[in-house]
């Protein structure tokens, strides 16, 4: 208002008042700059403005210093809008909960208002129990104990349908419950909710600077030194060489400073990225920072674990086929039929022994395959004995003893090592591999068997490969710890390039390594988390949850969608274009305003428009990424 009334009254003192106003939040910046022995653009500002009023040209500092503080708010608004997106995710949660004080019977407690109380979300315990009315937001990660329910997950995960909820199922904190109410066992404290893993690796986010952005940084604390540098030898040589009038000098090297500053190039990577970043938070995709959405954009190869990734990651046993075989002999006899069992009919005896033993050994492992043992054993209603003596090979299998027999679990590699099983045999589980079943082999109480799990490929994940390779992602590969048979039959379905079958962990790692160094590994994020590490890119499935994962994964899709991949690379490719957009621009200007001030009379205030005016282009620019790709 002071700058607009001095040019229509032509009151030099209201100018003078301008410039007082302006400078306020400006000069601030500058002297802690100052104090700390480093100078920024904030300097530069209030240094041409100073000077203009030194040489008594007021108007033209009160609006160098108005179109200054314009920029800085409207810079300031574009970064809390790409921010408060991610940051509104703490809000969700709700300050109280209710609480169930006597919940020995869940289902009495649905009509116990008397037995319910109000507590503030962080007294909650580990294995408490609450109630999550409708409409509410759900307070912490728990486990549906009684009720089902649908609840938008869209906050958290991006997706557009609820999800229906009932016994047995997570619950994920922010998340809103919709239609029923819900009793819940709550699974993690304040501090420990998914929500809070989210804040935390936003925050970590933050501070994993883009390459741009970094290099931006560099780039405005040197070249600020050069500017002022520019100014002193530009002033030096219009007084001495051309000796011109000191206000006419001191007006001209000013105009120079304003048209050399670097305030467009300095914000055009950070207002790119934080736009890119905010988009993938609020569709599911967490990205550790901007360097990892500028690394998928320049991705050349995808490599692909089978279990859990390309397959929906939960394996069923549909297949046990026995064989006898006397343990001091070479071979093994052949398969005994009326012992096998199909998916259907009654298991035999023969089989549900082995099954139980299986299931003794496997009981305290997390892997999918392990899972699919303990849930055919509970589905048979199996007495689960404890295992002891249990002895792991990672990648390989289980050995233990089961009521007093030894039992040994696994591939057929690690087997063999104890004996050799009839060619007849292994004919059979190749037979069953080529059909895409996964294959563990056991030995107990001097019976042989086959156990055949069928994990199904994605519907989504032949339309997936077919995106990528669109994109122009050179090799599509599957890596896995399968075997040949089965990996061979996953590969042919989902239509990659090629697979490598029977991998170990650290074999993983030198696979996704010889595929080059623009490699996006994509895993479970557990099993596989060397691997993720390893590449320029990993991406953990659905792997939220798990701490591992958050340290070794750089991307974490809060939920199984494989089509996520397609986004992110899509993401990666139009940051790195607006970026590099923004950035030639920027500089385009300070080269043109640069030109005009050494070679023309370029006006003070036309310089500062087009200075200011190319920092709000760039943010601006930046800020359409808050659409997607």
């Amino acid at each position: 208002m002071a700058l607009l009334l001095a040019v229509v009254t032509a009151n030099i003192w209201l100018a003078y008042a301008g410039v007082g106003f302006g400078a306020y939040f400006a000069f601030k910046s500058a002297w802690e700059s100052l104090r700390s022995r480093s100078i920024d653009v904030n300097f530069l500002m209030v240094f041409a403005a100073a000077g203009a009023v030194a040489v008594g040209q007021p108007a033209d500092a009160a609006a160098l210093l108005f179109l200054f503080s314009l920029s800085s708010t409207l810079e300031s608004l574009a970064m809390a809008k790409t921010r408060s997106a991610i940051e509104g995710l703490v809000r969700l949660r709700p300050s109280e909960a209710i609480l169930i004080r006597s919940a020995s019977d869940p289902q009495s407690a649905i009509h116990s208002p008397q037995s319910e109380q109000r507590v503030p979300v962080e007294a909650l315990q580990i294995g408490d129990e609450i109630r999550i009315p409708p409409f509410e937001s759900i307070p912490t990660d728990a486990e549906v104990v009684v009720g089902r329910s649908p609840v938008d997950q869209s906050a958290m995960t991006g997706e557009s349908v609820p999800v229906e909820k009932g016994p047995g199922d997570t619950l994920l904190a922010g998340t809103q419950n919709l239609e029923g109410s819900l009793i819940a066992s709550v699974k993690a404290r304040v501090g420990d909710s998914t929500l809070d893993k989210i804040v935390a690796l936003v925050a970590d986010a933050q501070e994993n600077k883009a390459s741009g952005e970094r290099v931006s940084h560099w780039f405005g604390q040197t070249y600020t030194l050069f500017v002022v540098a520019g100014f002193a030898v530009s002033l030096l040589v219009r007084l001495l060489a051309i000796h011109e009038p000191i206000s006419q000098s001191l007006l001209a090297s000013l105009t120079l400073l304003v048209a050399l500053s670097p305030c467009a190039l300095v914000i055009s990577t950070p207002a790119t990225t934080l736009s890119a970043l905010t988009w993938a938070a609020r569709n599911g995709i967490l990205v550790r920072g901007g360097i990892y959405i500028e690394a998928a954009g320049r991705v050349k190869t995808v490599a692909l674990d089978k279990t859990g990734t390309i397959t929906c990651g939960k394996p069923r046993l549909t297949e046990i086929c026995l064989c006898s075989y006397a343990p001091v002999a070479v071979g093994a006899a052949c398969i005994e039929e009326e012992k096998c069992w199909r998916g259907e009919g009654t298991m035999s005896k023969e089989a549900l022994r082995l099954l139980r033993a299986a299931a003794a050994a496997e009981q305290y492992s997390a892997h999918p395959i392990a899972e699919a043992i303990l849930e055919a054993a509970r589905e048979w209603k199996l007495d689960v004995p404890e295992a002891v003596d249990q002895r792991v090979a990672p990648g390989l299998g289980v050995r233990a003893t089961v009521d007093g027999e030894p039992v040994i679990i696994g591939q057929l590699r690690f087997l063999e090592q104890e004996f050799r099983p009839s060619q007849e045999f292994v004919e059979h589980t190749k037979e069953l591999q080529a059909r895409g079943m996964t294959i563990a082999l056991i030995s107990y109480g001097g019976e042989l068997a086959a156990l055949g799990f069928q994990d199904e490929p994605r519907d989504d994940v032949c339309e997936v490969v077919q995106q990528l390779r669109e994109l122009g992602i050179a090799r599509t590969e599957m890596i896995t710890g399968d075997t040949e048979e089965t990996a061979k039959s996953v590969a042919a379905h989902a239509g990659v390039d090629g697979y490598r079958a029977g991998l170990l962990p650290d074999e993983k790692v030198e696979a996704v390594a010889a595929l080059g160094p623009e490699t996006m590994m994509v895993g479970d994020g557990v099993n596989d988390a060397p691997a993720l590490a390893r590449a320029s890119v990993g991406v953990a499935m659905g792997g939220l949850g798990s701490d591992i994962t958050l340290n070794s994964a750089d991307v974490v899709l809060m939920h199984d969608k494989l089509s996520r991949i397609p986004e992110l690379i899509r993401l990666g490719r139009r940051t790195n274009r607006i970026i590099a957009a923004n950035l030639i621009f920027a500089a385009g200007v300070i080269v043109a305003l640069t030109m005009l001030s050494l070679f023309f009379t370029l006006p003070l205030p036309i310089a500062v428009v087009g200075h200011e005016g190319s920092t709000v282009l760039v943010i601006l620019n930046g800020l359409r990424l808050l659409r997607g790709p």
